[in-house]
This record gives structure tokens, C-alpha cells and sequence, in this order.
């Protein structure tokens, strides 16, 4: 059951986020800004130690298939969704202007986020320039994946199958198959891409997208 604190977020997240395009999923306390073929998330995490809330801002892509919101690429500090510590809560009337400032923050931090990934190829540039500042083993896990797959949709064939070729872990090496099969023919490449945002975007039961333009 939710208590007043939560009712102060979700009024707080409404009157930022819904005017910038921002829907809650469900009764939680995320909301998302549907971009096509990624999602810019914003989450105000609880604490499961005292009542009140973080701020996480991430970008999902919406290729992984995965049936659940993953936070892939945040604007934090090094690329990390965390852009904004603990607001506890207290009162009523001392957590109503915190939940307020939490809201307003993500608010722009969204904005800039959607801002900042302008295109597919500009999606490419930050994943592989966030690849510099992750150590091998996630390197050659999902965030491989994902600079591997917007590379190739961005055009660049033989980049895309240096780092989908890179990925290491077994539970992602799978997930690479078909766009390795499909290099470098450009139009089998979208077409896999397409596939696996549409079966995403029907498990995380958003609208269906008759054509997503990469």
C-alpha cells in the first residue's frame, strides 16, 4: 500500500514530467519518455531502509528483448543512472518541497538526456566513447552489445563487427548471433534490430511503432 510519501513523489513526478511527454508505468515510480527505438527512464528509487527517494536518469534500448527496463546508459557520474542522492522523508510538509526539487531535476536531466542522443550514430559515439571508462568484463558484456548494435545501425559495418565479435560473456554471446549473421548488409541488420524493438516494446506493453527510424 502506498504511503504518503510515495503519493508526494507520484504528484511531484506528474506535474514535471507529464508536460515533457513522460507516462508512470503503472503504479511505480518510473516514468518513461518513449523515444522510438530507446526509452529515457527516470526512476525515483526507494530505500529499503528509511522512506523517501533517490533520482535515476538512464536511456534503455529498446534491442535487448529482455521484457524488463534495464538502465543502459546513464548521465551520471561515469555514465551511472544515479544523478541525485537520498531525500528522506520526514513530514509531509518537509518532503514536499524535496520531492519537488527531485522532480524538477528530472525533469531537465531527461531533457538532456533525449537532447544528447540526437540520432542513431550519435547513440553509437557515447557507448563506445562509456566503453573507455568500463573494465573487460563489461566491456564484453552488454555494453559491447549495445555499441556494437548502434554501430551497425549507424552504418558502420565493420566497427559494429569488431564489437559484437568482443563480447565475451555467455549470457550476451547469444544475443549477438543475428547481427553477426546479418553484417554487413545493412537492410537484414535493421531488420533484426526492428524485430527485437518490436517484441521489447509488446513486453513492456508500449504502443506498437508501425515504423522505427533509426
Amino acid at each position: 500500500m502506498a504511503g504518503p510519501h510515495d503519493k508526494i513523489v507520484a504528484a511531484a513526478a506528474r506535474a514535471a514530467l507529464q508536460p515533457i511527454g513522460f507516462r508512470r508505468k503503472g503504479q511505480s515510480r518510473t516514468w518513461i519518455g518513449d523515444q522510438g527505438w530507446w526509452l529515457a527512464v527516470v526512476e525515483f528509487q526507494p530505500s529499503g531502509l528509511q522512506k523517501g527517494s533517490f533520482l535515476n536518469v538512464a536511456a534503455h534500448w529498446l534491442w535487448s528483448a529482455s521484457g524488463y527496463i534495464s538502465f543502459d546508459l546513464g548521465c551520471g557520474e561515469q555514465w551511472g543512472s544515479r544523478v541525485a542522492g537520498f531525500e528522506a522523508y520526514v513530514s509531509d510538509e518537509q518532503f514536499q518541497p524535496a520531492a519537488d526539487r527531485l522532480a524538477a531535476r528530472a525533469a531537465r536531466e531527461a531533457q538532456d538526456l533525449v537532447a544528447s542522443i540526437s540520432s542513431i550514430a550519435t547513440a553509437a559515439d557515447m557507448l563506445i566513447a562509456r566503453l573507455d571508462d568500463l573494465p573487460p568484463a563489461n566491456r564484453g558484456s552488454w555494453a559491447g552489445y549495445h555499441a556494437g548494435v548502434a554501430s551497425g545501425l549507424a552504418g558502420r559495418p565493420y566497427e559494429a563487427a569488431a564489437l559484437l565479435q568482443s563480447v565475451t560473456d555467455d549470457r550476451v554471446k547469444e544475443a549477438t548471433e543475428p547481427f553477426i549473421n546479418a553484417l554487413p548488409d545493412a537492410g537484414r541488420f535493421k531488420a533484426a534490430a526492428s524485430l527485437l524493438v518490436a517484441s521489447q516494446r509488446k513486453m513492456l506493453r508500449l504502443p506498437e511503432a508501425s515504423d522505427v527510424s533509426f
